[in-house]
């Protein structure tokens, strides 16, 4: 299946955190630090972060809706650290576990430039049709032209393998700290 991947619109942002919101509603790394998996807190959450990211021209759609990822450019992690953070206030869902989990997680980014997969979902009606796969090589082809790693961290012991199968290794795991998920950091060199 071949599916053009282009830049999200803000205006496509409501359409694409309700399906996130739904594959993210069993995902470790969002049901404990939420303390539940409810569909609107985790929406929510998505809705205030990827309305920033698109704006930055991050966000990337494949099809009409297919799918959706986020990809942060090299020396960015920064800026997408201060927009969580600017968040943290005003969604009453995000407390103290996800600040201390997502401080946690931007400790062990890389201490070089790297393309950093943050999110990415595929509508369950077109899993396992290579939507997926396209939204992950649209990043990769990114690192391989600027010369860098790609970077993500899972909380899913499924998709180490899915990303491995990519590219990917492993390069350390660990809990979260306070109790929260297990999470394998992973990176890919061209």
């Amino acid at each position: 299946m071949s599916v053009p991947i282009v830049r999200a619109t803000p205006d496509r942002v409501p359409h694409l955190t309700t399906l996130l919101g739904r594959a993210f509603l069993d995902d470790p790394m969002l049901v404990w630090p939420f303390g539940g998996s409810e569909l609107e807190p985790i929406t929510n959450f998505f809705r205030a972060f990827d309305e920033q990211t698109a704006e930055l021209g991050w966000l990337w759609e494949a099809g009409d809706g297919l799918g959706v990822a986020a990809w942060i450019p090299p020396g960015s992690d920064e800026v997408m650290m201060e927009i969580d953070r600017s968040m943290r206030p005003t969604l009453p869902a995000v407390g103290a576990r996800h600040a201390d989990m997502w401080e946690w997680i931007a400790d062990n980014f890389p201490d070089e430039p790297f393309w950093y997969l943050d999110h990415i979902a595929v509508d369950t009606e077109h899993r396992r049709g290579g939507v997926g796969t396209a939204l992950v090589q649209h990043g990769l082809t990114f690192a391989e032209r600027d010369g860098v790693p790609a970077f993500l961290e899972t909380g899913r012991p499924v998709n180490v393998s899915y990303y491995e199968r990519r590219g990917f290794r492993t390069i350390s795991d660990a809990d979260a700290p306070g109790g929260g998920p297990h999470i394998w950091f992973m990176r890919y060199d061209s």
